[in-house]
């Protein structure tokens, strides 16, 4: 090959300065894309994971009231309204949540108290991480107990 012509010469020496910084930023772009998609997918997962934790909650709260049906100590049936006041008897999220927290596992009970920090919003670290709570509002006599979750 000749190098001496003007064409082989530049063939010969590379890429120019605007070549490389164009690979660059192409490669800037694309790799910005590919953290947003990833970013995106771990909230997506958390989002799924406080879903599920607040239809765990809804579970104990469903049990709780199920086995307030009958007094224990008596074995006379209770009224629904007399539930209700019992549970409406507590005032924050947290302490209504420690009426069903027998009903949770352990280990999804101490994950609920060691997390919650301000008694009217149970979190857990998935919730935190989708800037989510629980709430257990008062229960009316139109419904049944409610676990929402609501976004912080």
């Amino acid at each position: 090959m000749n190098v001496s012509s003007p064409i082989a010469r530049r063939l010969a020496s590379g890429f120019s300065l605007v070549e490389a910084l164009l690979t660059i930023a192409i490669m800037g772009i694309l790799s910005s894309l590919v953290v947003g998609v990833v970013s995106n997918a771990s909230k997506d997962a958390s989002r799924m994971m406080a879903r599920q934790q607040q239809g765990a909650v809804q579970s104990a709260v469903d049990a709780w009231v199920s086995s307030q049906m009958r007094d224990t100590s008596t074995g006379q049936v209770r009224s629904l309204e007399s539930i209700r006041g019992d549970y409406n008897s507590r005032s924050t999220s947290l302490a209504r949540l420690n009426l069903a927290v027998a009903f949770l596992d352990d280990a999804t009970a101490n994950h609920f108290t060691s997390t919650t920090t301000n008694s009217a919003n149970i979190k857990s670290e998935a919730m935190n991480t989708a800037n989510q709570h629980l709430e257990l509002p008062t229960w009316d006599a139109s419904s049944y107990p409610k676990v929402n979750l609501v976004n912080d």
